[in-house]
């Protein structure tokens, strides 16, 4: 494994990955979209030079796959973790976690990534 891509990369496990990563000499594109990310959280890996990361939405096709683009393994972490509200806005779920996920995988095909890490 050369180069890592990590949805979810502000979130408490999203990051702790990132750092074991940059740790073992990966490098890594981290994309999230801050909806519940902390900064904080990245404070080790914006000190790596191996790297990158992408504010953005994995909702968004095109840009998922340009941020994907030359890494060789998937860690898709990015979800709607907070439930509570799922009987007012049950789309929003659907939206942030399944839908996410099919992008995700839509974009490992169109980009040649072969593995996925997804809890």
């Amino acid at each position: 494994m050369r180069k890592a891509f990590v949805t979810g990369a502000a979130g408490f496990i999203g990051s702790n990955l990132i750092d074991r990563l940059l740790s073992g000499k990966v490098e890594v594109v981290g994309l999230d979209n801050m909806s519940t990310g902390q900064e904080e959280f990245l404070s080790f890996a914006r000190n790596e030079t191996g790297f990158h990361f992408i504010r953005g939405d994995i909702l968004d096709g095109n840009a998922l796959c340009r941020a994907m683009h030359g890494t060789d393994i998937v860690f898709h972490f990015a979800a709607n973790a907070d439930l509570r509200f799922g009987l007012e806005h049950p789309g929003r779920d659907l939206e942030q976690n399944t839908t996410a996920t099919f992008k995700v995988l839509e974009a490992m095909r169109a980009t040649g990534v072969q593995t996925i890490v997804f809890p």
